[in-house]
């Protein structure tokens, strides 16, 4: 399933996004300004190697995975990917990989997902993020459920040296039960275990706001997901900087959130893929400087 077609439900209310000021901005984080690699996904498929060259070229020293697939990543092994990774001075601190309550046995995990935290920690990853949640994990029976194994895989985690995630879309701030998907998640999981990449774009997209998060929920935000909001009817995604979702103070409140990863990502283009993550990059750096 494409992510565009993620938005078929989405609420059509929009959010102003409100934040005090009196926080001093973060700085010296290019060295954790990232590109989540859906961005360009069909570069991807047709040239891994070209595509993380040029994005190398752009400035870009961290990248995000979404293409791990039968124990390889984008069709190499991972330690073919990693050194390709290398030779163009890239890593890739995270990467997405589906979670579901399938992935649970008994009182442990399954050797499946076993095999995905081992590959992932070969290719360098410090984070393992679940990107999706299957239907059946939304109803409150099944999160407490998903819950439970987004635990088990933390826990499981960290003794690869890894840490695991969730990243939201606009359907976690709708009600399952008596309360939002998104606060039985924060809930229920184990802040020791379990982080979130909040993706930004996501969440006002869905009528909610980010800075009310980080106060209910401070340092549980270690990875962001940076993508703007167009100013148009469709609110697609746009280029970081030429939408509608203040940056600027959104960062100013990492400490609170406890962002450490800034990962751009472009799902809907007016140029080239490649061409509008440039622009991407060149706007979210003058922002982290």
């Amino acid at each position: 399933m494409k992510r565009r077609d993620f938005v078929k439900n989405a609420s059509l209310t929009a959010a102003a996004l409100a934040f005090p000021g009196a926080m001093t901005a973060m700085k010296g984080k290019k060295g954790h300004l990232g590109l989540q690699l859906y961005s360009v996904r069909d570069d991807m498929k047709t040239d891994p190697k070209g595509t993380l060259k040029k994005l190398a070229t752009i400035g870009y020293k961290e990248v995000e995975g979404a293409g791990y697939n039968n124990g390889k990543f984008y069709g190499f092994t991972p330690k073919e990917f990693k050194s390709i990774l290398l030779d163009n001075g890239l890593t890739m601190p995270s990467g997405h990989t589906g979670f579901t309550s399938d992935n649970m046995v008994a009182q442990g995990l399954n050797d499946n997902w076993k095999k995905t935290v081992a590959d992932a920690a070969e290719v360098g990853q410090k984070f393992v993020i679940s990107p999706w949640m299957a239907d059946k994990d939304r109803t409150p029976d099944g999160l407490k459920k998903l819950c439970e194994g987004f635990n088990r895989a933390g826990e499981y985690g960290k003794t690869m040296g890894q840490g695991f995630g969730y990243h939201n879309h606009d359907f976690e701030f709708k009600k399952s039960g008596e309360e939002l998907i998104y606060e039985t998640l924060l809930k229920n999981t184990d802040p020791k275990l379990v982080t979130m990449e909040i993706d930004l774009y996501w969440v006002v997209y869905a009528g909610s706001d980010p800075f009310d998060w980080f106060k209910k929920h401070p340092g549980r935000f270690e990875l962001y997901h940076v993508k703007d909001l167009a100013k148009t009817e469709k609110r697609e995604t746009v280029e970081v900087g030429e939408g509608s979702i203040n940056f600027a103070e959104i960062f100013k409140m990492d400490k609170l959130s406890g962002a450490k990863y800034h990962i751009i990502e472009l799902e809907d283009y007016k140029t080239t893929p490649l061409q509008g993550v440039e622009v991407c990059y060149k706007n979210l750096a003058k922002l982290l400087k």
